[in-house]
């Protein structure tokens, strides 16, 4: 129960009036004061409340009202418009937003672009567009001095890159901006205070578009996915994720490609590490890792790479340089696997490669190289040598599964004649190389070369190859080639030699031509000039003489044109009771070249009694050969290895020989048969003339036998 102390009402009364100023001199105790005045406290509490916060929603409602009508302001067509033109100043493009453009504030800063198309205004094609893009930035590490991007991402982001017949790209500008002279450049990492960092870059679902019609060639990147954290430029190790699908010219489908690192980059300190490097096309896997240094001053690099055993076929396959057929598909084949290891160092002038290591089914490769980067006054140096060992290729040269299927693949030089490949003039005189190959031997299939040595000099824009001997189809051959392409056109000088080589070891080779064994001796020298493959053969020149010996020749082609020939004969001829194969004493000839392969070629052969002659040419594009051929059988001295009558003999006999590679051997050649009967119509002519001018020898008186030979002459030609 509360104790209530008496008091005095009237003075209480002038306490309440006079509001007690000595407070500190009352004395505690409680009493009741009137009911108003206790009411008239808590109603001014309430309402200073109520005006607070009447205040606060007023400020609340401003700023999003304020908010709103900045966003809404920054989304508009004159905004875009002042942007893309701000853009096309400073680089140069047109920069189209065909969506909205949105800008966030709190808790970071952020831009966000849709429908975005990045265009030069000389072509019409679109060089890049995405449909989304995203930058967003901390405020609070951003007022400090730091850049901090908290994203940068884009969607279905595409990159067009295409060049004309006449080399120009699409990316060329015609009125590129001019430099900006009040830019202050510097080494980078010069500003010591700065700091930088994306905590996530993220470019999904991208695509590449690259064609060069100038070098016909296309590639394509599709799918193309990117990933980092928390990237910087402070000397804190990184991640990157990086993968697409490729795509170039003769490729069934693309191949998948994966590259995974992590990067320590310090561009304060001028260094870069890329460690746990990871490069996959299926089925290789290489690895490795890549330091650069001294990027503010003398930069400098070093690396090694190394792959694992792989199927090398495979990885041909892959990137469409191979074919696939079923006898290449499945399982793991020893005689494919490939690996290799290679170390590099060099900086901005030079680069070493000090060691290259490659293992190839079993056989060692060894490589090294120095190459001096191109100066005002000298151009690109390149040294290397290679050697090697036991090489065989068999597994990556697929045999023919027929004799058709050979003659298909070796019968059509147009399988592989790129007429319009340029000679690399360019090239070769923007580079000097000097450099050497030595192989102990080189296997595929059926073929073997062993001691294969090549040298290479690079000069004033002069390529020198030298081969000296190589053994070879138990054999040697050696050549040597020139190429000059210091004058306005290049000159190809080329010559070969071969001794020995036995024929039957090539007829795998050239299954159609295996009509002729025996062991070839022959020389030749040829020169060429033009730009490009068509011209050089559209203007080779020179000759090749040859000689078989201990020879052995299947002359079914002839006894099919004589066969043909002798059934226009009066007296017809049993030239099928020639043998079949013929070992001549005697078999040589010569080709001569005088202005290109499509015509003006002149060949001949001799074979003991047996002569071929005549002009013609080759179209290897069409892949078909046109020769107009004489076939004489010749009478004494020449040893008659080739029996038949003396009507035939010394007689050049039309033949027409024109076909494509690819068709059967037995359609190659046919008599000219018009101008055959003309020839049987002439011989039986002189057959008569013969008989008539033994007849007046022998009968006719001699003071008559003038008048006689007159009135035979007469009847004869008329």
């Amino acid at each position: 129960m509360e104790r209530v102390l008496p008091v005095d009402l009237p003075k209480a009364t002038s306490w309440c009036q006079t509001r007690v100023r000595h407070v500190s001199d009352t004395r505690w105790f409680r009493f009741y004061s009137p009911t108003h005045f206790q009411s008239g406290i808590l109603v001014a509490q309430q309402q200073q409340m109520k005006n607070f916060l009447k205040a606060v929603l007023a400020l609340v409602l401003i700023f999003v009202i304020g908010v709103v009508i900045l966003i809404s302001r920054i989304n508009t067509e004159g905004n875009k418009q002042r942007l893309a033109a701000a853009f096309q100043e400073a680089t140069g493009y047109e920069l189209v937003i065909g969506g909205d453009l949105s800008l966030d504030i709190f808790p970071t800063l952020g831009v966000s672009l849709d429908d975005v198309r990045l265009r030069n205004p000389a072509v019409p094609q679109e060089l890049a567009s995405t449909s989304r893009a995203v930058l967003r930035v901390p405020l609070a590490p951003l007022l400090s001095g730091e850049i901090n991007v908290q994203e940068i991402s884009a969607n279905d982001f595409h990159i067009n890159y295409f060049v004309d017949a006449n080399g120009k790209s699409i990316w060329e500008l015609d009125a590129p901006p001019a430099d900006n002279d009040d830019e202050t450049t510097g080494d980078i990492g010069s500003d010591q205070g700065s700091s930088f960092n994306i905590e996530r870059i993220q470019i999904s679902n991208a695509s590449i578009d690259m064609q060069d019609q100038s070098q016909g060639t296309r590639y394509r990147i599709d799918s193309l996915n990117i990933d980092s954290r928390n990237t910087n430029i402070d000397g804190r190790p990184f991640s990157i994720d990086v993968n697409f699908d490729y795509e170039s010219n003769g490729m069934a489908e693309p191949i998948p490609v994966n590259i995974r690192s992590n990067i320590t980059a310090d561009l304060n300190a001028g260094s870069v590490q890329v460690a746990d490097l990871q490069f996959s096309v299926t089925p290789m896997l290489v690895t490795g890792e890549i330091g650069i240094s001294d990027l503010n001053d003398a930069m400098r690099y070093s690396g090694n790479l190394a792959a694992n055993d792989f199927d090398a076929l495979a990885l041909l396959q892959s990137l469409g340089l191979a074919e696939s057929t079923p006898a290449t598909l499945g399982g793991i084949n020893a005689d494919r696997m490939l690996s290799f290891a290679i170390d590099f160092d060099g900086d901005t002038e030079q680069v070493s490669v000090p060691e290259f290591s490659m293992n190839l089914a079993g056989a060692s490769i060894d490589a090294n190289a120095d190459i001096r980067m191109a100066t005002n006054f000298a151009p690109m140096s390149v040294s290397y040598n290679l050697n090697a060992g036991n090489l065989d290729l068999s597994p990556f040269i697929p045999e023919a599964e027929s004799s058709e299927s050979a003659n298909e693949a070796t019968g059509n030089p147009a399988a592989q004649y790129q007429p319009e490949t340029e000679v690399p003039v360019d090239l070769l005189n923007e580079l000097s190389l000097l450099g050497s190959i030595s192989i102990a031997s080189i296997t595929a299939n059926e073929y073997r070369l062993n001691d294969v040595n090549l040298f290479t000099n690079i000069e004033d824009g002069v390529l020198d190859v030298e081969m000296p001997p190589v053994s070879a189809f138990e054999g040697t051959l050696q050549g040597t080639l020139r190429l000059d392409a210091s004058a306005a056109t290049p000159v190809l000088d080329a010559s070969v030699t071969t001794d020995s080589i036995n024929l039957a070891n090539l007829a795998p080779a050239l299954s159609r031509f295996s009509t002729v064994t025996g062991f070839l001796q022959s020389e030749s020298t040829y020169t060429a000039e033009g730009t490009t493959v068509s011209a050089l053969m559209n203007s080779i020149a020179g000759s090749t003489a040859y000689n078989i010996s201990d020879n052995s020749v299947d002359i079914g082609i002839i006894k099919q044109v004589f066969t043909a020939i002798a059934a226009l004969s009066p007296r017809g001829e049993a030239i099928q009771q020639w043998p079949d194969v013929i070992r001549f004493v005697e078999m040589s000839g010569y080709f001569l070249l005088d202005g290109g392969l499509e015509s003006d070629q002149q060949l001949q052969l001799r074979m003991d009694n047996f002569d071929i002659s005549g002009t013609g040419g080759i179209d290897l594009e069409a892949g078909t050969f046109d020769y107009d051929l004489a076939f004489s059988v010749l009478g004494e001295p020449y040893t008659q290895t080739i029996p038949i009558n003396e009507l035939y003999h010394n007689v050049s006999w039309p033949v027409d020989c024109s076909a494509e590679f690819s068709a059967d051997i037995s359609r190659y050649c046919r008599p000219d048969f018009t101008r055959v009967r003309e020839i049987f119509t002439q011989i039986g002519t002189n057959a008569a003339r013969s008989r008539i001018e033994e007849a007046i020898t022998d009968q006719v008186p001699q003071e008559l036998q003038d008048t006689a030979r007159g009135l035979l002459r007469n009847l004869l030609n008329n």
